[in-house]
């Protein structure tokens, strides 16, 4: 299994050997905090270390392994391998750490190892995708069912005449599913009868393979209007084939998820529509508060502590979303130093 954490040392001198760290030399380091931290803290995902999770993600971990001083290590497969994924869940969950938040939108079958990690007595949370069969604490990140009916309103809003829609997700994960439904679902309650969505494609996370989708298409549906995509690379991959096309921008109505800094160029030069931002900085930054207040706060529910089974920490954080567009792309490229 291809993954990555570092060798930690809690204030038990709890050995996290595990794994392996396989970052590449350019990524950002995989734990942050202090050395000498009382308490750790994991991350897991899958593709660990996505452009996407590390300019934004890994921002809210070290911030808040600064604020509370603990340690913050990030661990999972840097491709995508749903059962190197569960395996990271389980191994890390093992060694007993101060608490886990799972990347839980990538597959449900997740489920599981949440449910042996809080059997297990490790505080866990999920965030990005919510696991709600799994007793986890508490979900932090956005609602993907919002996600969709951004892009969808964006869309109808450039496409008042209707037309042929497509979109593009890894289609397997949850929370793009729920973003897929969303967005359908809006369309059909508010569309008049007007937009037809002809396809709904896997382009598993990677631009390149998403541009591959995006021309076949293309080629299926000369006439389509208006492109869809739900994960971070969904939107390069899109760009990329539109120019590869011979298309212009605007051509064909296009509305995406947030990737690197640089993708929001795209907003501005027309080729995306419409850009969904999750808060991804409070994501982990808020789940490791959660997990820290769950095991220090001593507040009760109904005179429980959370030993004694109360639930001393809210059961969902609903991070909210922003839509980059022309009208905005300017302040997020001034602030971000984009050039």
């Amino acid at each position: 299994m291809k993954s990555i954490v570092k060798t930690i040392l809690s204030g038990a001198a709890l050995a996290a050997t595990a794994l392996l760290q396989t970052f590449p030399a350019s990524a950002q380091e995989s734990s942050f905090g202090p050395a000498d931290a009382k308490e750790t803290y994991y991350w897991i995902s899958n593709k660990a270390n996505l452009p996407l999770f590390v300019q934004y993600d890994y921002v809210g971990m070290k911030r808040i392994a600064e604020e509370l001083g603990v340690k913050v290590i990030v661990a999972g497969p840097t491709d995508f391998d749903v059962p190197g994924f569960i395996s990271a869940v389980d191994q890390v969950c093992a060694q007993k750490p101060s608490g886990v938040s799972v990347v839980g939108g990538w597959d449900p079958s997740l489920t599981e190892s949440v449910k042996k990690c809080m059997e297990q007595g490790v505080p866990t949370v999920v965030d990005d995708g919510d696991l709600p069969d799994s007793g986890r604490l508490a979900y932090i990140g956005t609602n993907w069912t919002q996600v969709g009916v951004a892009q969808a309103k964006k869309l109808m809003e450039m496409l008042p005449n209707g037309g042929k829609l497509a979109s593009m997700s890894i289609i397997n994960a949850g929370n793009m599913r729920e973003a897929v439904a969303g967005f359908k679902a809006y369309i059909e309650a508010n569309g008049g009868g007007k937009y037809t969505i002809v396809a709904n494609e896997d382009d598993g996370g990677d631009a390149q393979k998403a541009a591959q989708v995006t021309a076949a298409i293309l080629a299926a549906n000369p006439d389509i209007a208006g492109l869809a995509g739900f994960d971070s690379e969904s939107g390069a991959g899109i760009v990329t084939a539109l120019r590869e096309a011979g298309k212009n921008p605007g051509d064909i109505k296009v509305t995406a998820m947030e990737q690197t800094p640089d993708f929001f160029k795209s907003a501005k030069e027309g080729w995306v529509d419409g850009i969904v931002v999750q808060n991804r900085e409070l994501f982990i930054y808020y789940a490791v508060k959660l997990l820290h207040d769950y095991n220090t706060n001593t507040l009760k529910s109904a005179g429980l502590t959370a030993a004694d089974g109360g639930r001393p920490i809210p059961d969902t954080l609903d991070t909210g979303v922003i839509l980059i567009t022309k009208d905005n792309v300017d302040k997020v490229l001034t602030a971000l130093n984009v050039k």
